[in-house]
């Protein structure tokens, strides 16, 4: 295996190298930057670095808000390592490398004629970092994008590209699938997919109480459903997503070019350049958030259409926010929503973006936040510029009474000890980890604070 070269920085060279996640939350500026197009560049690079000493860690889109993939060291920036090498239309199995957009994928699906059963509402993630993190969208019967992975590459700490699978090496693999980047670097990932599918959405305002009251039979009763709660109003938004297969053959249109393009104009000027500005005005004249609150939530007007299941899966995400996440389970749902509500109420807390509550199926990576269970999630956002960590702080004290799990991509204080005791597997994790990286090379401050090295 030839070495490639890791030159040391050049004077000067410290300020334009610095990295960024997209929230502003957390930055590095890496000793070393590496961008392979191919995966025995990606293996060479790890083996130069183990060999020098070195720490690595892959990014993708620096969507996480966490510092999960802050590199000190040395930074593979994985985004020329994409693209769909493999598609099995006859099994429904696609093949993707590591650094291509959930964006590419979806198009390069369309072209075969399949889709990814389910997906999270942002498309510009890379797909190993959001098989990484447990990244999800919504639907009880639906799991999340690491679910749906069936098999794997991982280059490991030695330079060796590993396969596994249930069936090949399947501890690496529960490991690996949510693996926090710790485990090794993903080359590659295997998803099992379905035929090209459409999705008919219904956005619908309904009285937050009445909603609250019966979500568990709404979340029941729909393939996809969320929905959306503004600080300083009693209404929420809904967002039903139903396979038309389901629905009358009067549904089964799909969008027309100008529809979709006035759908398009809407999502960009009222659900994000409108927030943006708002959001801006807010930061300037804070109490005027709930006023600004409700002006908001009147131009969310009701809507209903259809399309390609992507296209409607996926939503336009502009607006630049901190988030914290957590997953619970199902059946504590309601009653933490309800005392997040009241600790809002109660604290005067000034939300200017709404609250997202989710649902998805039990999985088995032994990292994911819904392993296990059947799970409710409750996103809290905060714009940018007006981030207060002692907000989510507060926040994140009732998501733990009621046996939450943070979303690994996101805020949130919790460690080792408090991990242990919500991941059943939490041990073998550690052990695979151990194995698969005995010194460590993946990880970084705060993966080893999460996992208690």
């Amino acid at each position: 295996m030839s070495e490639i070269s890791l030159p040391e920085a050049l004077p000067g060279e410290t300020g334009t190298r610095e990295w960024v996640t997209w929230a502003r939350t957390h930055s590095v500026t890496p000793r070393h930057v590496l961008r392979p197009t191919s995966v025995p560049e990606l293996a060479d690079g790890v083996v130069t670095a183990v060999r020098r000493g070195l720490g690595v860690r892959a990014v993708g889109s620096g969507c996480s808000f966490s510092a999960l993939p802050l590199a000190p060291d040395v930074m593979l920036d994985l985004s020329g390592l994409r693209g769909v090498p493999a598609v099995d239309e006859q099994n429904l199995r696609v093949t993707v490398l590591a650094g291509t957009t959930i964006r590419d994928l979806n198009q390069e699906l369309d072209a075969h004629g399949l889709a990814v059963t389910n997906l999270p509402d942002s498309d510009w993630q890379t797909v190993a970092g959001a098989v990484s993190t447990g990244t999800h969208g919504t639907g009880l019967a639906f799991g999340s994008l690491s679910q749906q992975v069936v098999a794997l590459s991982l280059v490991t700490a030695g330079g060796e590209l590993v396969e596994c699978s249930a069936e090949q090496r399947p501890e690496l693999f529960q490991a690996a699938r949510v693996g926090l980047g710790a485990v090794g670097v993903i080359a590659s990932v295997t998803l099992e997919c379905e035929p090209t599918f459409r999705l008919h959405a219904a956005e619908l305002k309904e009285p937050l109480g009445q909603l609250v009251d019966t979500l568990g039979s709404r979340m029941a009763g729909a393939d996809h459903f969320e929905f959306y709660w503004t600080p300083g109003t009693a209404t929420a938004q809904t967002r039903i997503l139903t396979r038309l297969h389901k629905l009358p053959d009067s549904y089964t249109r799909p969008g027309s070019p100008v529809a979709r393009t006035v759908r398009r104009l809407d999502d960009a000027v009222l659900r994000n350049t409108l927030t943006a500005g708002l959001n801006q005005l807010a930061t300037v004249l804070p109490r005027s958030t709930p006023g600004l609150n409700r002006l908001d939530a009147l131009t969310n007007s009701p809507r209903q259409y259809s399309d390609l299941s992507f296209r409607v899966f996926t939503v336009p995400r502009r607006t630049r926010f901190v988030s914290s996440e957590y997953a619970l389970p199902v059946e504590e749902l309601v009653v933490a929503f309800r005392e997040l509500q009241a600790l809002i109420e109660r604290r005067d807390y000034s939300f200017s973006l709404p609250v997202d509550v989710r649902c998805s199926a039990a999985e088995d990576a032994w990292l994911s936040p819904a392993h296990g269970r059947e799970t409710g999630w409750i996103a809290l956002r905060q714009y940018w510029r007006r981030y207060d960590p002692k907000v989510f702080a507060a926040a994140e004290e009732i998501f733990v009474a009621h046996g939450g799990r943070p979303h690994w991509g996101t805020v949130h204080t919790q460690d080792a000890e408090h991990l242990h005791s919500v991941y059943p597997r939490f041990q073998d994790f550690l052990d695979a980890r151990a194995a698969a990286d005995p010194d460590g090379v993946f990880l970084n401050d705060h993966v080893r604070g999460l996992l208690g090295l």
